[in-house]
């Protein structure tokens, strides 16, 4: 049986420390989520006719104060959303799982959170257009969206792993 599964057997016991790390693993997913999702929509309405509608900026703003990132002098709002190390920016809810997937989850999760990091990490600018920001998290949308398939795929297959593939995660470890 593959040690970093959730899969219960009478072998295997789910602990406290597993569960509390399950648990955070999901919540920083979710948040890295939220973040990307609202400044996709803002992105995108950045464009509408509507004159009431607030802009790009000030919804990042709004975000930003919402979750709890301080913006430095000097910086925008979006680039203390996105790049920031904190817990509330997208880069640091992505480390926070990272983190708590190293305690946890299979080595293919791991490395879909790594690869969501490193996508972020990669940009030399920050983006400076409404059609940027909503390309960007159209992207980062995709990558959770690999995450979660990587959930489904490692922890809930219905057949049992064989040994090869128990011997091969364990390899990769």
């Amino acid at each position: 049986m593959d040690p970093r599964t959730i899969t219960l057997g009478t072998d295997r016991w789910l602990t406290d420390s597993r569960v509390y790390n399950l648990v955070w693993l999901g919540r920083w997913i979710e948040r890295a989520e939220t973040v990307s999702r609202v400044l996709k929509w803002a992105a995108e309405q950045e464009g509408s006719d509507t004159a009431t509608s607030p802009g790009l900026d000030e919804i990042a703003r709004m975000a930003a104060s919402v979750r709890g990132v301080s913006i430095a002098s000097g910086e925008s709002a979006l680039d203390a959303l996105l790049t920031r190390d904190s817990g509330s920016s997208l880069r640091g809810c992505l480390i926070a799982a990272r983190y708590n997937a190293t305690h946890v989850a299979p080595v293919e999760v791991i490395q879909n959170i790594g690869t969501a990091i490193q996508y972020l990490d990669d940009l030399d600018d920050a983006p400076s257009t409404a059609e940027e920001v909503a390309s960007l998290m159209a992207d980062m949308l995709t990558q959770l969206d690999q995450l979660h398939q990587a959930v489904e795929e490692s922890w809930f297959h219905s057949d049992p792993l064989s040994e090869e593939e128990v011997f091969r995660r364990f390899m990769q470890q």
